[in-house]
């Protein structure tokens, strides 16, 4: 298992992954030309990390991890954390977390955070695993439904 970050020629196989982040009730709207372009714009930022896991060649997880500035430290927002169904509780989003953890602290980041829809009990206790807390709430406001 390797982690590395994402190549453009891995997108098909982690768009087909991002499909388990979507419930079924909801229609899955991510082309490859959409997911092409917002990747040439996160390549080019030294900001964003996005991280894949690897087995014989095969994306199994992924994770994305973006610094955000602010006045007084920096900080990590941690989104689409993704392990394939069968692959999850090897170890895969452990190794993903990490490599997350060590691209904040080398870009100085004083925290990192992230919100997990309520409904995914098993991902949370995975994140308490990880040093994460829920002592915080969180809201968010969806654009373009």
């Amino acid at each position: 298992m390797t982690i590395e970050t994402l190549k453009q020629e891995d997108m098909p196989q982690l768009i087909e992954l991002y499909k388990e982040l979507v419930p079924p009730h909801i229609e899955f709207n991510a082309s490859l030309e959409r997911c092409l372009k917002t990747y040439e714009t996160m390549e080019k930022d030294d900001r964003s990390f996005l991280a894949v896991a690897k087995e014989k060649g095969e994306i199994v997880g992924s994770a994305l991890g973006i610094c955000c500035q602010c006045l007084v430290n920096p900080f990590l927002v941690v989104e689409d954390v993704i392990v394939r169904s069968d692959q999850r509780g090897k170890g895969v989003g452990r190794m993903l977390m990490e490599a997350l953890d060590q691209f904040a602290q080398e870009k100085g980041c004083a925290y990192s955070f992230l919100v997990s829809s309520d409904f995914r009990t098993g991902a949370h206790s995975f994140y308490e695993s990880m040093g994460y807390t829920d002592g915080v709430v969180g809201f968010r406001k969806i654009y373009n439904k």
